[in-house]
């Protein structure tokens, strides 16, 4: 589902939607999130959650099962939620560990939360999918970096009888089958929107070059070829002039977008999954002494990125983004739990998405650069997370 609709919720920074007394409700969140309230049952039940204001004593609990890694909830309830990730150690996965610990703090038939970090070993992965189904927990959300690979435990996991979601769009086995539902965006339209965006931003925009992060990824080649299929929709020079690695770090930006600007006199716009990563393309500008004259297209939305461009103060610097989607784990968990309780889960979840303008008050330096704006995590929890 493809929403252009440039707009941004009071040009303010969006975390912390769901603080007591001052939380939006379900809808004003996914439309400022998704561009959408028309987004399936599955998401408008986890948005209702996630709209539940955060109260001091919910904080704290989260906060202990985000310390620990595991927390009994206090409810007396008799269901254990788990979360496999594949790898937590950054800011970024850390967030999306606490979207999954406040949802299932939603659930007062919840009674044991747990989480594990595979810290990007295979092996590990696998082991710590074993070590649930060995306590026979109910639940499952799996972040599966290393897809394939897990799909036989995956498979061992639902012939136990639990109920397995996968979020972020990783392919494991085959979903409605070998586990309840795959949650993703649409990345063939992210590629597409992504030129969109540049366009609107510069309808005279024509060269566009595509950053990607390590080489050979399907990730990055699967929006990528999109964006070209739809530069060749539009037509009138409109071309993607290169597509380059930059292994998803800031340094690895830096250089490739160095080299770009040695090849290119001019480019009209830059497309890449990875705002953060993008604060190095902001240092090759400046390190080549050149005007950032340029629209930026992103899927995620790191506010440190967003800093940067409110420094810069260049009416030719334009970014757009879609959202860093960290609220995928919170759908991941009401999926399984609808499907434990008998309700009807598609076997694929498309999360709507819209590219939306940055626009002044989006950076706030009390909170870590590498987080994600459109988190559904309230400030006061991530201040706390982080030290601030």
């Amino acid at each position: 589902m493809i929403n252009l609709k440039m707009t941004a919720a009071c040009g303010a920074l969006l975390l912390g939607a769901a603080t007591a007394g001052s939380a939006e409700t379900a809808e004003e969140l996914m439309q400022s999130r998704l561009g959408t309230t028309d987004a399936g049952t599955v998401i408008a039940a986890a948005f209702e959650r996630a709209a539940q204001p955060v109260t001091e004593e919910l904080r704290a609990k989260a906060l202990e099962c985000w310390t620990n890694n595991s927390c009994d909830t206090g409810t007396g309830g008799e269901i254990t939620v788990a979360y496999a990730d594949g790898f937590g150690e950054n800011v970024w996965r850390r967030v999306t560990a606490m979207e999954y610990i406040q949802q299932a703090l939603t659930y007062p038939e919840v009674g044991r939360i747990l989480y594990s970090s595979a810290r990007g070993d295979a092996a590990q992965a696998i082991s710590d999918l074993r070590s649930y189904i060995a306590q026979d927990v109910d639940v499952i959300v799996v972040f599966a970096d290393h897809g394939e690979a897990l799909g036989p435990t995956i498979r061992e996991a639902r012939e136990a009888g639990i109920r397995i979601t996968i979020h972020n769009g990783t392919e494991v086995g085959t979903p409605g089958e070998d586990y309840v539902t795959n949650i993703a965006e649409n990345i063939c339209n992210l590629g597409k929107a992504f030129v969109d965006a540049v366009r609107t931003g510069n309808p005279e925009a024509t060269n566009i070059v595509a950053l990607g992060g390590t080489p050979g990824n399907p990730l990055s080649a699967a929006w990528q070829d999109c964006a070209e299929e739809r530069a060749g929709e539009i037509g009138g020079g409109v071309e993607v002039v290169a597509r380059e690695d930059t292994n998803w770090t800031q340094e690895g930006t830096f250089s490739t977008v160095s080299a770009v600007l040695a090849r290119f006199d001019r480019v009209d716009g830059y497309i890449y999954e990875y705002a953060d990563g993008f604060r190095g393309a902001v240092r090759a500008y400046d390190a080549a002494e050149r005007a950032k004259d340029m629209v930026v297209a992103l899927r995620t939305d790191e506010q440190g990125l967003f800093c940067d461009w409110e420094e810069a103060a260049h009416d030719g610097f334009q970014i757009f983004y879609s959202s860093g989607q960290n609220f995928q784990s919170r759908i991941a968990l009401t999926a399984a739990m609808m499907d434990l309780a008998g309700d009807e889960v598609p076997a694929r979840i498309d999360v709507p998405f819209s590219m939306k303008p940055v626009q002044p008050g989006m950076c706030d330096r009390s909170l870590p650069l590498e987080i994600s704006v459109s988190s559904l995590v309230d400030r006061e929890t991530l201040k706390q997370m982080f030290g601030g």
